[in-house]
């Protein structure tokens, strides 16, 4: 709904409230929402939830609300009360409708004031109600007894820790204003963060009490907001209303919203938000107007559906018989501004912050307007609950009527693999082969903990060397054509181990060789191997000597041919990051080669000092935080001695040769 609608129609109600006799009553509507923040409360209540009141407050009233009372009550037997508190708000927002020309009417104010607070509850596996109460209601409301006298009560029911959730956040203001007589389209849709399927009903608004509804007027209900000559129904999708009220006033209504989301394969109901909403019937007569309408074709399809990484373009187009100007609002969650999400009205990407409701675009023509909906849908879009894109028309004139929709968009990703098919036990370094199953993808990724995949890893199927005991997984998504992953299909697998080696799986520079390993079990009948080094001694036994190749990282196996699980064991060695090795010459010839005083894995240890003498014990260099730059500078070729001392104490000393 664009900002004049929503001041148009706040003003138009506060005009009818203006010429009702006043009274010390400032409730207008409103409706509560929450988020589950996370579990880092005290001891007793951990469970830590942030609730926000939206109350609609009267402003030409003395009271603006400067503090409103939140409380938490378990929905446990007996529903006891956990916390109570009272709030200062957030924000206090005026709504001031502007100047229309040609309307002589001038209209006080209505704020919405932002009420937030953070809750640490203990543990309910029942869940949670929020709920605010206040009182009174505004006067010369129509539909309800004595107004003055009832109180405002709203809820929303709020899941356990147990199912993190954040609930719908409805999209539109709980104000809006109809021409009597006419059928009028309003929105009253709501976003869902976490993507859960929502329903919409009309209820009785509370009063009084947490579950003690309002008293009507005669012949007013729920089921008959404007009476028994009035009409009001619900699209349970979407929230997209239709009124007739024959009579001109100020009528309450409520609306629940209902979050559902499937759990274990069977869909629950999560939450349900209750939203006191007040409609404004006023005689549009200031001068004969027609309603615009949206066009045939836009009408002719309103849901879609697209597959993550393809590209969706529509058009929506209304006219207005009376060729008035004309302000189309795109609303949608959608148009995220700069975020993440590829989505434009008319090329416009929105002014709205990634997630916000408020993000919308204004599309303007005189007598005919058209926005051009695009959305190329992201990889992560998907969800089982639509996107909507909320529309409103309205024409620029003094007795404006306005019309609304909603489209909807649904954005799916490729069906998944089913399963991955494999061994689910295999020895370590040992190699299983994997292969998934499902619907086929021109390519495939892969994914291993425990293990290593050999080869590429984009085709059906892989073979994987399992380098570490215990669990593992394997994991495989297709890759859609649009670039898209797939949910993925995982096969665990226990990964056992072989004959355990003992020894280091650690080596410094200098003492690479005469490395001892062993094997519990039996003195013989083991088979050794090396890949960057050399079985020194004890080859057929269960104790080895072992030489590695200087700097190089490496894997010792054994084999216990007579084993009746693993038969193989294995352990990968390698250079230690934190031993110190000195280079014994340096050649500063610009080759890039030996060029500097190297002393390696220096850079582990900071403010190690260094100091370089010459062969008369003269200090000719000296560092307090050595990092391999010593160039030889401009000494003149020869053997020249180091010591080194690093922050802990520990000293090295000896030499190296200058090479011109």
């Amino acid at each position: 709904m664009s900002n004049f609608s929503i001041r148009s129609i706040a003003g138009v109600l506060l005009w009818l409230l203006s010429v009702l006799p006043a009274a010390a009553t400032h409730l207008v509507g409103g409706e509560l929402s929450y988020k589950y923040l996370d579990a880092n409360g005290s001891r007793e209540t951990p469970y830590r939830y942030q609730i926000t009141a939206r109350i609609y407050l009267n402003a030409s009233t003395s009271n603006l609300g400067a503090t409103s009372t939140i409380g938490v009550s378990s929905r446990a037997a007996g529903m006891p009360v956990l916390t109570q508190q009272s709030v200062g708000y957030t924000s206090m927002t005026s709504i001031s409708p502007p100047a229309v020309p040609g309307c002589p009417v001038q209209v006080p104010e209505v704020v919405l004031g932002i009420y937030t607070v953070v809750v640490e509850l203990p543990l309910v596996s029942e869940g949670y109600q929020a709920f605010y109460a206040a009182s009174a209601r505004n006067a010369g409301i129509t539909n309800i007894q004595n107004p003055t006298q009832q109180s405002m009560s709203l809820t929303v029911d709020m899941t356990p820790p147990a199912i993190p959730n954040t609930s719908p956040v409805f999209s539109t203001t709980a104000l809006n204003v109809i021409c009597v007589g006419d059928t009028n389209a309003l929105l009253n849709n709501a976003y869902d963060a976490d993507g859960d399927r929502l329903s919409y009903a009309f209820v009785a608004p509370n009063s009084n009490g947490l579950g003690s509804s309002i008293a009507y007027a005669p012949g007013y209900s729920a089921a008959r907001p404007f009476g028994s000559n009035g009409y009001a129904a619900l699209d349970a999708r979407t929230g997209l209303a239709r009124y007739v009220s024959q009579r001109q006033g100020v009528f309450l209504l409520a609306i629940d919203v209902s979050e559902y989301r499937v759990v274990n394969g069977q869909e629950m109901l999560l939450s349900t938000v209750r939203r006191d909403i007040q409609i404004a019937a006023r005689v549009c007569s200031v001068a004969p107007n027609q309603a615009p309408a949206f066009s045939a074709a836009s009408l002719a399809q309103q849901d879609f559906t697209v597959r993550e990484g393809q590209r969706l373009d529509f058009n929506i187009t209304a006219t207005d018989p009376d060729l008035q100007p004309l302000v189309m609002t795109v609303r949608s969650v959608l148009l995220d501004g700069a975020g993440p999400i590829d989505a434009t009205v008319n090329g416009q990407p929105g002014a709205g912050v990634p997630g916000s409701i408020n993000s919308a675009v204004d599309v303007t023509g005189t007598g005919t307007v058209t926005a051009a909906f695009h959305l190329t849908a992201g990889c992560g879009q998907a969800r089982p609950a639509p996107y909507d894109v909320l529309v409103t028309v309205s024409d620029q004139v003094c007795g404006s009527k306005s019309i609304a929709g909603v489209f909807r968009i649904t954005v799916v990703g490729d069906a998944p693999l089913t399963r991955v098919r494999g061994d689910s036990v295999r020895c370590v370094q040992s190699t299983g082969t994997y292969t998934a199953f499902g619907p086929a993808f021109g390519q495939y990724r892969w994914t291993v903990r425990g293990g290593e995949v050999l080869g590429p890893a984009t085709g059906r199927t892989v073979q994987v060397t399992w380098t570490t005991s215990g669990p593992g997984t394997v994991a495989a998504q297709g890759i859609a054509p649009g670039g898209c992953p797939t949910v993925a299909a995982t096969q665990a697998v226990t990964v056992v181990p072989g004959p355990i080696i003992k020894g280091p799986n650690v080596y410094c520079r200098a003492t690479n060789s005469g490395l001892h390993y062993t094997v519990d079990g039996p003195a013989a009948a083991y088979q050794w191997s090396i890949d960057e080094g050399t079985i020194v001694s004890g080859q057929g036994t269960n104790s080895v000597v072992v030489d590695v190749v200087k700097g190089a990282s490496t894997t010792l196996r054994v084999e216990a041919p007579n084993s009746t699980q693993c038969r193989t064991g294995a352990l990968r060695i390698s250079p230690d990051s934190r031993c110190l090795a000195f280079y014994n010459v340096i050649t500063p010839n610009g080759d890039g080669q030996n060029d500097r005083f190297v002393i390696e894995n220096i850079e582990q240890y900071p403010n190690a000092t260094l100091t370089i003498f010459n062969r008369w014990g003269r200090p000719i260099y000296q560092s307090t935080n050595y990092r391999n730059t010593y160039d030889g500078e401009n000494n003149v070729p020869g053997v020249y001695y180091y010591f080194c001392q690093l922050p802990d104490g520990t000293r090295y000393k000896g030499w190296f040769e200058l090479v011109r």
